[in-house]
């Protein structure tokens, strides 16, 4: 089986090449906003949806956004009903992978959100090996 070519160089060549491309099909109506299950647990009930969708577009491009857009991507729990509410999608807008370009860029670019640091992920990890690998797996790869 071959892989499919690279989209990007990097991860930042990806971000700033297809942030600016999803921006600009979406036109900010609000209805992954709408959709999505996390608006209800994050206390963003109240919010306008489509000025939550506006600060989707500016952290796409790399701009800072309204407190209440950086605190729906922070929370995002790819449900992936944003995606099939976009009335966008047509037009090859996937609201799913803009809401998680501009939680990226809001993490690296205008760092309004912290990353998460797992300090536990290496050590499950280990342990799940420890569980599925026989002791030859075990002595080559840990």
């Amino acid at each position: 089986m071959k892989l499919p070519p690279a989209r990007c160089e990097t991860t930042e060549a990806y971000l700033a090449e297809a942030g600016p491309h999803l921006a600009s099909l979406c036109t900010a109506c609000g209805a992954c906003f709408d959709a999505c299950p996390m608006v209800r647990y994050s206390g963003l009930a109240g919010a306008d949806a489509k000025a939550v969708a506006m600060g989707l577009r500016q952290l796409a491009v790399g701009e800072t956004a309204n407190p209440d857009t950086v605190a729906w991507v922070g929370v995002c729990a790819k449900s992936g009903l944003c995606r099939s509410a976009c009335p966008e999608q047509s037009a090859g807008l996937d609201a799913m992978l803009l809401i998680r370009i501009a939680r990226q860029r809001a993490i690296n670019d205008t760092r309004q959100l912290k990353p998460k640091y797992d300090q536990m992920a290496f050590p499950r990890v280990k342990t799940f090996a420890r569980l599925q690998l026989t002791d030859e797996e075990l002595a080559e790869w840990l």
